[in-house]
C-alpha cells in the first residue's frame, strides 16, 4: 500500500470544494489503479495542492512541466503581468464590489450566456505570480473539457458571475476573484489560500438547454419580439440537434415544434426579419421531416414537405425532395419516389445520398420483376397430382407421343416450343398440362378459344 502512494494519483473524477469544506469526505483509493488507466492517461496529477516528499523531486519536476506545456498548448497559460493590482487595471468589474473582474482576450460569437445554460469550457487557476496551475480541468476527466450547468450552486460564484457576463460560445477571458467569491475569505490552508486567484478561461460550447421554458414565461408582447424569438428558436436548434447526434429523435421533434410555434408568433419588421423568420421555418420543417423519417413515420414526413412546399417551392429544395422520395418509397408508391429522387438528382448530381438511393431502387425494380416472371411462369403450370389419383380417358398412342415430345424437347438446346393440333379434348389437354409439370423448364400456352385453340408446349430459357 504505501509503496502505491508514493507516486501521485488521478482521481477518477474532480474534488466538489464546497462539499470538502462543509461536510465529511471519504476517499476510496483502488490500488490497481494503474492496470486500469487507458493509455491516454494524462501524466498529471488531479490535485495539484497534494504534498510530495523529496526522494520525488525528479516525478514532480516533470509533472509540472507537463501541466505547463498542457497549459500552453491549450491557451490557458498565466499571463505576463507584474502584480495582481497592475493586471486589475486592464481589467473591467463583473460586480460593483470589484470582487469579479474580468479581460476579454477573444469575444464570443453569441449572445451573453444565460444563468441556467451549461457551459463547456477548460481553465486554469493561479496565484499571483504563479506559472503552474493550482487547479485547472486539464487534471481532471483525464483531460477533456469540463461541462458545468450554472445556477445549481456547483460552481464558485465568482467563476459563475464571470461567465454570464461573456457571451458565449467560443470565448478566451481571464477572471480575476477574491477570496470572498471564491473558496471563501480564510481559504482552507495550507493548500487553498486565503488570497485573489486568476482564472484563464477558454470557452468551447453553451447549451441554453431552458430557453424553452423561460421564453413560455415571458409576457405575450414580450415573446413577440424578433430579438427574443430568434434567440430562442436558435437555443431550441442547438439543442434538438444535439438530440439528434444522440438517436434521441422524438426529444428532437419537440424541440423543433416549439420553435416552429415560436416562429409563428414571431413579429418581424422589416423585409429583412421576414426573411430570417422564412429561413428558420423552412430548417424546421426539412430537419422534422429528417426526424419522421428516421422514427419510420412517412405520413409525417409528406406532411412536412407539404407544409414547406407552402413557405417555398419544394421542387427547389433538394433534401426537402430526398425526403419526400423517401417517405413515397416507404409507403410503396414507388413511382413517385422515382419522381422525387430524380428530381433531387438534378438539383445535385454528385449527391452520394441520392445516388445511392437510386441504385439501391433500381436494384430493387430488377428483383421484383425477376420475382414477378418467376410468379407468371408458376402460374401457368398445373398443380401437380398424384398418378395414382387421376385417370384420364386418353389412349396410349396419344400419351406415349406426347411424352416423347416433352423429353426431346427438354434435350434441344435454347428455346424451343411444338405446337399441337387443334381440337383436343378436354381430358387430352388436362393430361397434358400435368404432364408437363414432370419436366423443367417446360410450360403450356394456351391461345384462342373452342376448336381454334392452339396449344404450345414451350421450352423456357
Amino acid at each position: 500500500m504505501e509503496d502505491v502512494l508514493k507516486e501521485p494519483i488521478q482521481l477518477s473524477k474532480g474534488i466538489n470544494l464546497k462539499e470538502l469544506f462543509t461536510s465529511q469526505t471519504e476517499f476510496h483509493i483502488d490500488i490497481d489503479f494503474k492496470k486500469k488507466r487507458p493509455d491516454s492517461y494524462l501524466n498529471m496529477n488531479n490535485d495539484l495542492l497534494l504534498d510530495t516528499d523529496e526522494e520525488d523531486e525528479s516525478d514532480t519536476d516533470d509533472i509540472l512541466k507537463n501541466i505547463e506545456s498542457s497549459t500552453e498548448q491549450m491557451m490557458l497559460s498565466s499571463p505576463e503581468y507584474h502584480s495582481f493590482k497592475d493586471l486589475a487595471a486592464k481589467m473591467i468589474d463583473c460586480v460593483p464590489t470589484g470582487d469579479v473582474k474580468m479581460l476579454i482576450i477573444e469575444e464570443g460569437d453569441g449572445p451573453l450566456i444565460p444563468g441556467d445554460a451549461e457551459v463547456t469550457l477548460h481553465y486554469a487557476a493561479y496565484w499571483e505570480k504563479a506559472k503552474i496551475p493550482f487547479d485547472s480541468t486539464l487534471t481532471m476527466n483525464f483531460g477533456m473539457p469540463l461541462k458545468i450547468r450554472l445556477g445549481t450552486g456547483s460552481v464558485l460564484l465568482g467563476l459563475e458571475i464571470g461567465l454570464t457576463a461573456v457571451k458565449g460560445p467560443k470565448a478566451r477571458f481571464h477572471l480575476l476573484l477574491q477570496p470572498k467569491v471564491a473558496w471563501g475569505e480564510k481559504g482552507a490552508p495550507p493548500r487553498v489560500r486565503p488570497e485573489p486567484a486568476l482564472f484563464v478561461i477558454v470557452l468551447y460550447d453553451v447549451r441554453d438547454t431552458q430557453a424553452g421554458n423561460r421564453f413560455n414565461d415571458l409576457p405575450m408582447e414580450e415573446q413577440k419580439k424578433f430579438e427574443v424569438t430568434m434567440r430562442t428558436v436558435k437555443s431550441l436548434h442547438a439543442q434538438a440537434k444535439d438530440f439528434f447526434n444522440k438517436r434521441k429523435y422524438k426529444k428532437a421533434i419537440q424541440n423543433y415544434q416549439q420553435s416552429l410555434s415560436v416562429l409563428r408568433i414571431s413579429q418581424p419588421k422589416d423585409e429583412t426579419e421576414e426573411n430570417e423568420v422564412k429561413k428558420l421555418k423552412i430548417v424546421v420543417f426539412v430537419n422534422l421531416a429528417v426526424c419522421y423519417y428516421k422514427i419510420e413515420k412517412p405520413k409525417y414526413v409528406i406532411n412536412m414537405c407539404e407544409n414547406l412546399d407552402e413557405i417555398i417551392d419544394i421542387n427547389t429544395h433538394c433534401k426537402a425532395l430526398f425526403y419526400y422520395g423517401r417517405a413515397h418509397e416507404m409507403l410503396g408508391k414507388r413511382e413517385e419516389a422515382l419522381k422525387y429522387y430524380n428530381k433531387a438528382l438534378k438539383l445535385e448530381p454528385k449527391n452520394k445520398d441520392i445516388g445511392k438511393a437510386l441504385v439501391d431502387f433500381e436494384r430493387y425494380v430488377q428483383e421484383s420483376s425477376k420475382k414477378e416472371k418467376e410468379m407468371w411462369q408458376n402460374a401457368f403450370k398445373a398443380t401437380p397430382q398424384k398418378k395414382t389419383n387421376v385417370v384420364y380417358d386418353v389412349d396410349d398412342e396419344f400419351q406415349n407421343g406426347v411424352r416423347e415430345m416433352c423429353q426431346s424437347l427438354v434435350e434441344t438446346e435454347g428455346c424451343a416450343q411444338f405446337e399441337l393440333p387443334t381440337g383436343l379434348t378436354r381430358n387430352e389437354l388436362d393430361f397434358l398440362k400435368t404432364l408437363v409439370t414432370e419436366f423443367d423448364g417446360l410450360i403450356v400456352d394456351e391461345e384462342g378459344e373452342g376448336k381454334r385453340k392452339r396449344v404450345t408446349v414451350v421450352k423456357q430459357p
